[in-house]
């Protein structure tokens, strides 16, 4: 189970990265590539991510090993629909915030940061579950490393992946529903690995 548990750290990252770099491709048709939507992009989604971490280990702290995981489900799979429902949103987006002044630096900032947020906050609800369980299991703060590690190289992963195959092959939209899917395939294993019965809390 612990190598199932970094396994899907790293997924977790993998779906991090590629779905910021992903967003910035479906923004850009809206409202331009640029330092701006970039910075919104990744500064909305760098911060939801933060708030997640916070709700994520507090629900860890209060939390045994089955309620973790089962939790960390959840998130993965509000992640997933967040990011398969984000290409869905932008025409409506478009309308209500860029179409009065498709100019206005603060409507561009808005438009790129907003569909982030969601999925950045449940993804990082799941991070600080999936490393609170590896250290349970693991009774050994070695194993931190490897999940670090881990995250690590499912954002690089992620990053070139997405970048030079997934947004060339398949395109903006599929890439993200691909994203979603590894996502969903993430909490279905975590779920699946669950303890059957609810155990004490763990530190």
């Amino acid at each position: 189970m612990l190598a199932v548990l970094i396994l899907a750290e790293g997924l977790t990252a993998f779906c991090a990265l590629g779905f910021e770099i992903a967003m910035a491709r479906l923004v850009a048709p809206h409202a331009g590539m640029s330092t701006d939507t970039w910075t919104a992009i990744i500064a909305a989604f760098l911060l939801a991510l933060a708030l997640g971490n916070h709700i994520g280990g507090r629900v860890a702290a209060a939390s045994d090993l089955r309620q973790r995981l089962c939790v960390a489900a959840g998130a993965m799979l509000m992640a997933a629909l967040a990011i398969a429902a984000a290409p869905l949103a932008m025409p409506w987006w478009d309308a209500a915030i860029l179409s009065a002044a498709p100019a206005t630096p603060w409507r561009i900032v808005t438009f790129a940061a907003a569909p982030c947020l969601p999925a950045g906050l449940a993804l990082g609800i799941a991070t600080p579950l999936l490393m609170t369980a590896a250290l349970a299991l693991s009774r050994s703060h070695a194993v931190a490393g490897l999940v670090y590690g881990a995250g690590a190289t499912g954002s690089v992963c992620g990053v070139l992946c997405v970048l030079w195959w997934w947004l060339d092959v398949l395109g903006t939209r599929a890439t993200l529903l691909g994203i979603a899917l590894v996502a969903v395939i993430v909490a279905a294993t975590l779920a699946m690995i669950a303890p059957a019965r609810p155990q004490a809390a763990l530190a």
